[in-house]
């Protein structure tokens, strides 16, 4: 990879980002409802009064004023005030963020790490009973919408079988360790959806990306040579699917930043899915704002690396 690509790519992922910072900006203020109205809901108060809490908030503006003061607060990393909790939006995210981190990544990673091993396996048995079955599993949990296999684990362990906790993330008396232990607990359920859905359509993505390494002159040659399958399959097979992957779970465990509203919503876990029903609720700008913003800077940023990474590990990937 050479430095003048990467120096292309970072400039094309800057310019993306002031694109999708843009459309973000316009498309939230298409959105129905004053978002001062909260403020204000009572018919009694004076117009001028009304007026007066629109220009505290910036609201009085024309929205290219408001879009060029947010620009340029933006370059400074202040990307508001919350109407609802009255605090930086950046501050309040940050407490959001960790907690759908840990909701997603640990699943992901365990799941990728579960797919490539059962992927690498399933593709050098091609049409064997265990590949046919992980085959038809991942075609079946494909077709199953994922809050429905949520809400039926929360129905047989949580209300049925007590095993589980009904919804939250820390029991609010646990103390020390007893306080990391109600953790897994209230945990397990969403990481159980999250790793059972992904694996086996990830196991499937890496079996067909094995079959067309096998195809490949260099394992014909490594055979020529000698090498056994096993070290065949060490040297040569991970390390060729080792770079798609990484693409596949730095994406991944973006897109679920964004995409974590209904498993959160199922398990009353408080992360970046619960904040953004809420600040849509709450038509609260600011706040709607940064989650969005922090999502879409996200995925570019992880879109960036997996290229970086691909090229890394893959040495078939050479970028000019």
């Amino acid at each position: 990879m050479s430095f003048s690509y990467l120096v292309k790519r970072i400039i094309q992922m800057l310019l993306t980002i002031l694109v999708a910072v843009t459309v973000s900006f316009v498309l939230i203020r298409a959105l129905p409802g004053d978002p001062a109205e909260r403020f204000y809901g009572d018919p009694r108060i004076p117009e001028e009064v009304k007026q007066e809490i629109k220009a505290a908030f910036g609201l009085d503006k024309p929205v290219l004023i408001q879009y060029l003061s947010f620009l340029k607060q933006f370059f400074k990393g202040d990307l508001g005030v919350s109407y609802t909790y009255n605090r930086r939006v950046v501050g309040v995210v940050l407490e959001r963020l960790p907690w759908t981190l840990l909701l997603t990544a640990v699943p992901t990673i365990l799941g990728m790490i579960a797919s490539l091993n059962l992927g690498v396996y399933i593709g050098c048995k091609r049409n064997s009973f265990v590949d046919r079955l992980v085959r038809y599993v991942a075609f079946a949990l494909h077709s199953v919408p994922t809050f429905w296999f949520a809400l039926l684990l929360v129905l047989l362990f949580s209300f049925k079988l007590g095993w589980f906790p009904l919804q939250g993330m820390i029991d609010p008396s646990a103390r020390g360790f007893s306080s990391f232990v109600s953790l897994l607990r209230h945990a397990f359920l969403p990481w159980l959806v999250i790793f059972v859905v992904n694996v086996p359509g990830f196991a499937v993505y890496v079996r067909n990306m094995v079959i067309s390494i096998l195809n490949e002159e260099f394992i014909v040659t490594a055979r020529a040579k000698g090498l056994t399958e096993r070290q065949i399959r060490k040297r040569h097979i991970l390390r060729n699917a080792l770079g798609p992957l990484f693409s596949m779970l730095t994406l991944r465990i973006a897109g679920m930043l964004g995409g974590a509203v209904l498993i959160e919503t199922i398990f009353s876990w408080k992360g970046m899915g619960l904040l953004v029903l809420e600040a849509s609720r709450n038509s609260d700008y600011p706040l709607l704002q940064a989650t969005i913003i922090i999502t879409i800077i996200s995925v570019i940023v992880a879109n960036f690396l997996a290229d970086v990474l691909q090229a890394g590990f893959d040495p078939r990937v050479r970028f000019e």
